[in-house]
This record gives C-alpha cells, sequence and structure tokens, in this order.
C-alpha cells in the first residue's frame, strides 16, 4: 500500500490491485463501493477491433517512490502485450494530488482512464444530499443519479455514429473538470491541460459508489503516448464555486485560454458592447418539424414593423436571428445560400435593419451533410453519389459509413469531417456568401454543441484514425480561414450550447443552452464563472424549455429564464411568432399555441434588465468577473418545478461580478409581479441603486424592497 500525503488529504494506493483503496479527509474516507482501476486504457487493431484493459489485469513490474513522486510500471497484461505507467505527484504543502500515465503498446491507442475513482452513492435519490458539479451546458448541480439517467441526457459510452449530448470536451462540456460535494468532503477532479486534448468527463452509478469518469482521447498515431499535463485530485471546503476556483486560477496562470479580455479585445465589433437583445424567430411554418410553408414573417421585411416595435418597447438595440431561412431546406447542412426567398428579398431587410442601426445574424448548422430533408422538398443523394462525397464523411472505427445521429427528425446524412478539404471549402464559401450580404452574425455550428466536430476513425483524412485534439484543431484552421477571406473582419461566429474553452477564441457570441439543465439537475452560472470577462453569449432560442420548465404549471417560466441569463451575464433572447407576440421558447409545441406567456411583463422585465448592461455599470455585467454571491432570504415564496423536480421557491435572483477598477457590483433581480422583500446579511451601510441612472442610496437595515419586475444594484458587499 502506497500513502499519498497532500495538505488536505491522504490517498491511499493498492499498487498491486491496481486501485485507490481510499481518500481520507478528516477521519472520513471520501469514496466508496468498488472502485474502478486506477489506469484503464483502449486500444484498437487494424481491423478496428477494441480491447480494454485496464492495470487490475496486469503486475506490477516496477514501483519508484521518492520524495513527492510515485511511479508505478504494469506489464504483464492479460489482453495484449503492453507496458503503462502511472505517475502521481503531490505535496504536503498542496492540496493538490496530480496524475499522468503513458502507455507503449503495438495497437492503436484510443483513450486513457486515469484515475479511477468511486464516491459514496449519497445523492438524493439514495437519501443522501450529495451533489455534482457538472460543467454541462454551462454549468448544472446534479443532485439525484436516478433522475439523470432517465433523462435524454443521461450517461453514454461515447462512440460512433456520435451524440451531441455526450458529456465530451470540447462539446457540451465548456470545461474539462468535475466535482463532487458531500457532507464529509468535497471532491475536485480536472485536467490542467493547456493542449485541450478531447475528453470524456462523466459519472454514473456503479457497484454501490458512483463512478467519476475522466478519459483522455489524445489522437495520437500508434501506441505509445504520455500525457503531459495534470490531471489534479483535490479536496476542498465551501459551495460549487470554491471547486470552481480550483480550475479557474489554474486558468489565470496557464496559456489554454489564448484570448485577451473584452475590455482589451479590440477584435470585437462595436454592438459587443451595446448588448442588443437578441430576437429571433422563423420564417418558414412555426416550429422545428413543421411544414415549411412561408408564415406571416415572410418576406422578411414584414419583419421590420415588429422589430421596430420591439426596439422601442425595450429602448434597445436589436439583433435579429433568423431561423429556417435556408434556401434549401431547414437545417440542413451544409448548404444554406441563397436564403429562401433569393438574396434581394433578405438583403432588403438587411439593409433596412442596418438603416435602423439594428443587426442580422442567421442560425446554420455545421458540420453535416444532409441527404434528405424530412420537412421540406430537399434531396442530395444523386450529388453524393456522383461527386464521390462519401470520402468527405466521418467513419467509424470499422472504415463503414453509418448514418448520423444528430438532429434525424429534421434530416438524415452523414457528419462532414472537418479535416477533410471538401467540409473546409464548402463551409468557407458559405459564409462568404453571407459576408457578402453584410449579416452581422452567424451561428455556423449549431448542432455542434461547444463548437466540437464528432468523432471520426479514418485512415484517409490525413489525421489519426480515432478522436482527439485533431479535432478541435481542424474546427480551428476551418474558422480562421473563413476570417481571413472577410470582408467585414468583425463578424462574429458561434455554436449551439457556450463554446468550449478551447473554442472561445473563435466562437465569440452562442447560443447557450441552460435550459437542457433542468431535465437533469438545476442550472448553475459555472460558466460565467471561469470565462465572463473574456467572452459574452446570448440566452439562446431556448429549445426544450417548454418541456424542462413547463409553463402551464410554472406562471413565471419565461421570466425566471430571462432572469437567470441576466444574473449570468448573458445578452437576452426573445423568441417571437409570425404574428410578433413573444413566446415561451422556440419549438413551442401545438397545445400551447393559444396559450402565451404574459406579454407586458416579459417586455417590462428584459427593458429593465437590459438596461443595466449598458452605461456606467456595464463594467460588471458586461466584462466583470463573477465571484460567489451572498445569501438572501426573499419573500414571497413563489415554487418553479423543473422535470428533474428540483424547484425555485425564491422570488429572486442574484449575481455578483468584480470589476478591473476594483469595484464589486451585486445584482438582484424581482422576475415576479409582486414586491419582493429581502434580507441580506452585511449590506447595511452600502449603497443600492435602484435603476442604472439613481444617484444611489445608503442602505440602512439588512432588508430591502425591491419592485416587480426590477432589479436593483448594490456596491461592494463583503464577503460575498
Amino acid at each position: 500500500m502506497i500513502e499519498i500525503v497532500s495538505k488536505n488529504s491522504i490517498l491511499n494506493v493498492n499498487e498491486q490491485s491496481g486501485k485507490v483503496s481510499s481518500l481520507i479527509k478528516g477521519g472520513n474516507n471520501l469514496l466508496s463501493g468498488i472502485q474502478p482501476s486506477i489506469l484503464t486504457i483502449c486500444l484498437r487493431n487494424e481491423n478496428g477491433d477494441k480491447t480494454v484493459t485496464d492495470v487490475s489485469e496486469a503486475q506490477v513490474s516496477n514501483t519508484d517512490i521518492s520524495d513527492g513522486l510515485c511511479v508505478i510500471t504494469y506489464t504483464s497484461f492479460e489482453e495484449t502485450e503492453l507496458t503503462a505507467r502511472i505517475s502521481i505527484s503531490y505535496s504536503k504543502d498542496s492540496p493538490d494530488i496530480s496524475f499522468r500515465a503513458s502507455v507503449e503498446s503495438e495497437l492503436q491507442l484510443e483513450w486513457l482512464e486515469f484515475p479511477g475513482i468511486s464516491v459514496e452513492n449519497s445523492f438524493e435519490d439514495n437519501g443522501g444530499n450529495s451533489r455534482i458539479l457538472f460543467p454541462y451546458n454551462e454549468g448544472a448541480i446534479i443532485r439525484n443519479i436516478t433522475q439523470r439517467e432517465n433523462s435524454g441526457f443521461r450517461h453514454f459510452e461515447p462512440e460512433y455514429p456520435s451524440l451531441g449530448s455526450y458529456a465530451m470536451y470540447p462539446g457540451m462540456l465548456c470545461s474539462p473538470f468535475i466535482a463532487c460535494l458531500s457532507d464529509k468532503g468535497n471532491i475536485y477532479l480536472g485536467a490542467h491541460d493547456n493542449a485541450n486534448n478531447t475528453k470524456h468527463i462523466d459519472f454514473y452509478a456503479a457497484d454501490d459508489g458512483v463512478k467519476l469518469v475522466m478519459r483522455v482521447y489524445p489522437g495520437v498515431n500508434g501506441g505509445i503516448y504520455s500525457t503531459d499535463y495534470d490531471t489534479v485530485l483535490s479536496v476542498f471546503e465551501g459551495d460549487w464555486q470554491d471547486g470552481a476556483d480550483i480550475y479557474r486560477n489554474w486558468l489565470d496562470m496557464s496559456e489554454s485560454l489564448n484570448i485577451p479580455k473584452i475590455e482589451e479585445n479590440t477584435c470585437l465589433p462595436d454592438w459587443y458592447g451595446e448588448s442588443p437583445v437578441v430576437i429571433t424567430y422563423c420564417v418558414r411554418g412555426h416550429h422545428d418539424t413543421d411544414i415549411m410553408e412561408p408564415n406571416a414573417m415572410y418576406p422578411y421585411i414584414n419583419g421590420l414593423k415588429y422589430i421596430l416595435d420591439f426596439a422601442e418597447k425595450l429602448e434597445s438595440k436589436i439583433m435579429v436571428i433568423l431561423m429556417h431561412w435556408e434556401g434549401t431546406a431547414p437545417w440542413a447542412p451544409p448548404y444554406v445560400w441563397p436564403p429562401y426567398g433569393g438574396e434581394k428579398a433578405l438583403e432588403e431587410y438587411i439593409d433596412a435593419l442596418h438603416k435602423n442601426g439594428h443587426l442580422l445574424g442567421v442560425y446554420c448548422s455545421g458540420f453535416g451533410w444532409t441527404q434528405v430533408s424530412n420537412i421540406a422538398d430537399y434531396n442530395m443523394e444523386e450529388i453524393f453519389r456522383s461527386s464521390g462525397l462519401s470520402d468527405a464523411m466521418c467513419v467509424s472505427p470499422k472504415g463503414d459509413l453509418p448514418l448520423s445521429e444528430i438532429c434525424t427528425f429534421q434530416r438524415y446524412g452523414y457528419d462532414l469531417c472537418p479535416a477533410h478539404p471538401f467540409c473546409k471549402e464548402t463551409l468557407k464559401n458559405e459564409v462568404l456568401k453571407m459576408d457578402k450580404a453584410k449579416i452581422d452574425y452567424v451561428q455556423l455550428l449549431d448542432q455542434n454543441h461547444g463548437g466540437t466536430a464528432y468523432m471520426c476513425y479514418s485512415k484517409e483524412h490525413g489525421h489519426p484514425p480515432v478522436p482527439g485534439k485533431w479535432q478541435s484543431q481542424a474546427v480551428i484552421d476551418i474558422i480562421r480561414s473563413i476570417k481571413k477571406e472577410l470582408k467585414n473582419q468583425k463578424m462574429l461566429f458561434g455554436c449551439e450550447s457556450a463554446a468550449a474553452q478551447v473554442f472561445i477564441p473563435e466562437l465569440m457570441f452562442s447560443d447557450n443552452r441552460f435550459e437542457l439543465n433542468y431535465f437533469t439537475g438545476e442550472a448553475v452560472p459555472l460558466y460565467s464563472y471561469l470565462y465572463h470577462e473574456y467572452i459574452n453569449n446570448f440566452m439562446g432560442n431556448q429549445v426544450c424549455a417548454e418541456g424542462a420548465v413547463n409553463p402551464r404549471e410554472n406562471e413565471y417560466s419565461l421570466l425566471y429564464r430571462l432572469a437567470y441569463s441576466f444574473t449570468a451575464g448573458d445578452f437576452l433572447t426573445l423568441v417571437i411568432n409570425d404574428q410578433g407576440r413573444v413566446q415561451w421558447a422556440w419549438g413551442q409545441s401545438m397545445f400551447s399555441e393559444k396559450y402565451m406567456p404574459d406579454q407586458d411583463s416579459a417586455i417590462e422585465l428584459v427593458r429593465n434588465m437590459n438596461a443595466w448592461r449598458r452605461g456606467r455599470f456595464k463594467k460588471y455585467l458586461h466584462s466583470g468577473r463573477m465571484v460567489k454571491p451572498p445569501k438572501i432570504q426573499a419573500e414571497p415564496e413563489i415554487n418553479i418545478t423543473f422535470s428533474s423536480k428540483t424547484a425555485v421557491t425564491s422570488p429572486v435572483l442574484c449575481s455578483c461580478y468584480t470589476s478591473s477598477d476594483g469595484g464589486c457590483g451585486c445584482f438582484i433581480v424581482n422576475f415576479t409581479n409582486e414586491k419582493s422583500v429581502c434580507r441580506i446579511n452585511g449590506i447595511k451601510g452600502k449603497t443600492m441603486y435602484t435603476s442604472p441612472d439613481s444617484e444611489g442610496e445608503i442602505i440602512s437595515e439588512n432588508i430591502i424592497e425591491i419592485e416587480p419586475l426590477s432589479v436593483v444594484l448594490i456596491e461592494n458587499i463583503k464577503n460575498v
């Protein structure tokens, strides 16, 4: 048994069994159940056949222990000829225990999983109150493992054809770490990786515990590889923000995020600092799988009267983002141009918007090839065959060409490999046409969550025949090649879900998907906590929100989500129908077409909130650094119940940001139609602003009142 002593914990490793035995904090073992192997390895042979083995099936050939470093070498594996090493570095002066791994094999390496640990299943569904902090769709807290496994966003073993919902970084995971919070102690597990390797980071119930998965797909040719970064295991105190601080503190000192902060970023367009409200709608049909006939928003110019009306009511610049505008078929990549109805019809609308000081963006659908649209008359099968385009598609480990699993209710086809020249040239040509039309923003990679490209095992595309960081580099190369040829050098690109960390410099404005976390738990603004100084995103079209936060059972569904986006630092979004009325979300179902949100309340809340994003306090909400907020007791209680069975009872939401000039602003939003009374310790004697233009008043007690559908700012609260 090897004992590894850090500042906050003691890790015991049984090198003979190849497993971690315990992680002790304050006399408590934070691990539970049958522990997985400390190192698991996936290899493939020339035929694509997979072998998964681990060091529990091998023999220890050497153990080298020196001051602060332990290296264990394993050979004589049962399944294959293989040498593997696990290195553990540590110090009594640091809470971090760091792992690295290496392998030598004649087979092709696909992934390494380490360190294997399983925590106690003391979650809500098992009678406890443990929580997982998960960097999924901008941040989630998961309290109920069973609820998560019964949702569409459960644990999946990644394979090809890929699912967008895989817990992959980069992908729906914005950052490469996970944390487990429990009464006995909190565990952080993160990859501190400047190279941003592809990873699978996940958790699931197994063997009387909950297994934490930390897996890297290095994407190298052959079976010889050594990690050049630390996977860090640490025990910490506090809440989810304190776990996120471990990663953020490393990020501050690393080279992983190569981009200037917003205040210093001269590549951003002027509108980025003007906080336009995003208004999105379709010009054909009324929802994703509707009959694709033109609606009342077509011709495009028909939308202008609604946009001008919203601009006046919201007192804001507007960014229109169109859906179902493609002249090919809705959500039918890679071809989108010319727009439905022709270039002149769209350019007339763009010119009118620009003349009135507004903007236009479009949704596109990323690295996909559409054979046949399921919702419009569009068929590319003959062109696919005659042009030999199968060579440009992602293939399985066996080298065959399975149909894509992405958005199959809208289309069927294949996934384009971003390393293939056809993919690069096709996307570039489409975007250059949009550039010529003076479009301001392109959601280039909708349906490629976080900016990810899907797995490809081809031996013909020039990349290693396994997933890996080559995927990210191929995406980056495509976007940079497009940017070089743009006339509008400040056109911005985005993706579905916020851009994963490695893609932030290329995808500076994306459609957040926090609402999806309400199927599995609750959303927390982890993304903004880590990255808000560098990037702002927008609330997004809120697809699936109707199922996650049923509006018929939750009258504050929309107002809550709007307030959440505001406190998370995002641009606000309103989804409207072809009559110019605000909807609950994109894809609002037919049964609720006659049941619409309170229009006046939604508009008033957005107007009041968006005013704070401009002017003297934009230093917080636009370019500030998020910090932990104070705890608030607010009345009267409300009840918003998510499909995950978690609930919101507070009528207010709160967030805090520091600014580069040393200030700290705490924003509190009352998103209800009743006045709220809030008790907040430590605010007596602080300055409160009830509007962005108010002079400010000194708070006399630790209790304040907040008017309905409004925001207050309290500056410089201590001990947040």
